[in-house]
């Protein structure tokens, strides 16, 4: 405990504050350059990370200038603190270029952590162009966040989350008061969704015109009033606005949930830390050394990491003969299905005027040009690309002096090389061809999946107070009655000191907190209500010995997955406890053979006439009427 102690500080209160700023100090002077700053703004904590790999990635990955995500998660730690995450896109999944810790989501907090954040930059940060920001941030529907971007990056574009709003369109259409039945769900999300995927300005005008003529959606006041305040605020999320911006396929914000599942699966293991100065340790140490031997392991050619087949360029039916160099950098490659249509294509913006490839999403008619020119290009994995293979070492290491040849193939071929200054037209192609991705290695490299560690999710309970016996004294009742509510008066007092000095951050809690005791009508709910309060915000309780001795082993308090994953497993763990990969633990197996041979004995496999795990479609979801997860309120 000594040890722990010395290498992470106090738990809480002034003593973890000097112990957080002395480790930021140390690992500033570990790396020789300024990687972390710790601040204060109204009793709330702000911690701006941005790491020798991560400025890396800012200065060197182009996609870094162009789309920025950028998502919080909590529950990481015992005082649930929340993290944000900055990520920019690559073939190798979502690449880190900065990280916020804060204690609390209001605009002030999030705005001084961005600029703390921005201080901490190189001047060719965002790939050059450095105080402006990206091109466009993507992230969900939080307004505090929202509004502390457009502060600190006037010029960059805010977009919305396709996926985010379509999940709140399906949770208005399942809520109760509104009283939308079941067989119109489908159909009123169609039409949100027409809006969503409208062409251009022009049809996403017709389809909004369509809702409002619906006869379905009429016969709803207020979903009519809710897409008409959905409608109002379409430049952030309707597709047809995005023509211009360098998403390259983009338009959900999966890299970053990815990330958050990273953290908590692999990072953390699904296990809380002891305080902010040990959450801080693992974000700088175990976050760092996470990335740099993925990005390491696909410059090698260990692809087992990346399992998104966008990235993957498989065969090429496209010939020679259908593309034609036009000059340096752009060509012309002719459509397979229509003879008349050509598409136009430029390498040195990885575009092509295909519906696919023209906001710079990968597509075939880019890969034939890789394949048939011997051209570097980001959109696609650099299986036998040297000039990416190097990129992505520096990304990971910064190293920039490799040995030439080293990431030749083995078997022979030949890699692709940056063709500037190269006249490919007098290139003989038949002989530098790229060797052919395998299709069984490559289903080999989409099947990998990492193994994790199994852990039990931990509800613990407050020790209770042992009740009056007859014998005590009426003096003793009294005295503390009146203690109890000399303590409820100061806390009441306390949250109203809250509430008023922090308004914008307390006043839905507070008044959720209102709304849900006056539906407390027995008295059974209103002990049990305060029983649980505060039970699972991850804050430290009382413990049985029993207890005491089984956290132990466990070491931490474990993050709990999210509720609609247990609607969608086939194995019933209970709780909420993460369910890992591989072969069974033993006891399930034994379970499980005692019921196939008649004995009694609870099975950890589910019923065979259990309907259908559900899916994560959310559109399918409604069609088929069913919850997203276990119950209306449940969230991803």
């Amino acid at each position: 405990m000594k040890v722990f102690n010395k290498a992470y500080g106090a738990a809480s209160g002034e003593l973890m504050i000097r112990d957080l700023e002395d480790s930021v100090k140390s690992y500033n002077s570990q790396q020789g350059e300024e990687c972390g700053k710790v601040a204060q703004i109204n009793g709330k904590l702000v911690i701006a990370l941005c790491t020798p790999i991560m400025k890396r990635v800012h200065t060197k990955h182009k996609f870094s200038g162009e789309l920025v995500f950028i998502d919080a998660s909590g529950g990481m730690d015992r005082y649930d603190c929340r993290i944000f995450m900055i990520l920019t896109h690559s073939t190798a999944g979502g690449l880190p270029l900065g990280c916020l810790i804060v204690t609390s989501e209001s605009r002030e907090v999030i705005t001084l952590a961005l600029k703390l954040y921005q201080v901490l930059l190189a001047k060719d940060a965002y790939f050059g162009r450095r105080t402006r920001g990206p091109v466009a941030f993507l992230s969900d529907d939080c307004e505090a966040e929202k509004q502390s971007l457009h502060e600190v990056y006037p010029e960059s574009a805010l977009i919305l989350c396709v996926f985010h709003l379509l999940q709140a369109i399906c949770r208005f259409l399942w809520e109760g008061k509104n009283a939308i039945r079941k067989d119109h769900r489908p159909e009123l999300l169609q039409l949100v969704k027409n809006m969503t995927y409208a062409s251009s300005e022009e049809v996403l005008q017709e389809t909004y015109a369509t809702l409002q003529a619906n006869d379905v959606a009429t016969r709803y006041p207020r979903y009519i009033a809710h897409c008409e305040k959905v409608y109002n605020r379409r430049h952030m999320w309707a597709i047809c606005y995005r023509k211009d911006l360098p998403l390259r396929g983009n338009n959900t914000n999966n890299y970053a949930e990815a990330t958050m599942r990273i953290l908590k699966d692999q990072i953390f293991e699904r296990v809380r830390a002891y305080n902010i100065v040990q959450l801080l340790d693992f974000l700088l140490t175990r976050m760092t050394s996470y990335y740099e031997r993925r990005i390491t392991d696909l410059a090698n050619g260990r692809v087992d990491v990346t399992i998104s087949r966008r990235f993957l360029p498989g065969g090429s039916s496209i010939p020679r003969e259908m593309v034609k160099k036009v000059t340096q950098n752009t060509y012309e490659v002719r459509s397979q299905t229509d003879a008349d249509t050509t598409y136009e294509v430029d390498m040195s913006l990885a575009m092509c005027t295909c519906f696919v490839g023209i906001n710079g999403a990968p597509c075939k008619h880019q890969y034939a040009i890789v394949r048939l020119f011997n051209v570097t290009s980001l959109n696609f994995l650099p299986l036998n690309d040297e000039v990416q293979q190097k990129q992505m070492l520096y990304l990971a290491t910064g190293q920039e002096n490799v040995r030439e040849r080293w990431f030749a193939p083995l078997k022979g071929g030949n890699v692709l090389v940056a063709h500037d200054g190269v006249n490919n037209d007098e290139v003989d192609h038949d002989v530098f061809e790229p060797v052919p991705v395998d299709s069984d290695h490559e289903q080999t490299m989409l099947d990998s999946l990492n193994t994790q560690r199994m852990l039990q999710n931990q509800f613990d309970a407050r020790n209770k107070t042992a009740p009056a016996t007859a014998s005590t004294s009426n003096g003793i009742q009294v005295d503390r009655i009146a203690t109890l509510e000399e303590g409820l008066k100061d806390t009441t007092a306390s949250l109203i000191d809250m509430l008023k000095a922090n308004p914008e951050e307390y006043a839905e809690p507070v008044a959720m907190f209102i709304k849900q005791f006056q539906t407390l009508k027995t008295s059974s709910a209103v002990v049990g209500a305060l029983k649980t309060f505060g039970k699972y915000t991850g804050v430290s309780i009382s413990l049985s010995e029993a207890r005491k001795s089984k956290l132990r082993r466990k070491r931490g308090t474990a993050i709990k997955v999210q509720p609609a994953a247990i609607s969608r497993r086939t194995t019933v763990l209970g709780g909420r406890r993460c369910l890992q990969t591989g072969r069974k633990p033993k006891e399930i197996c034994t379970q499980t053979k005692r019921k196939v041979q008649g004995e009694m004995g609870t099975s950890q496999l589910m019923p065979k006439k259990r309907p259908r795990r559900a899916p994560h479609d959310l559109s399918q979801c409604v069609t088929n009427n069913e919850n997203i997860g276990k119950n209306k309120s449940s969230k991803w």
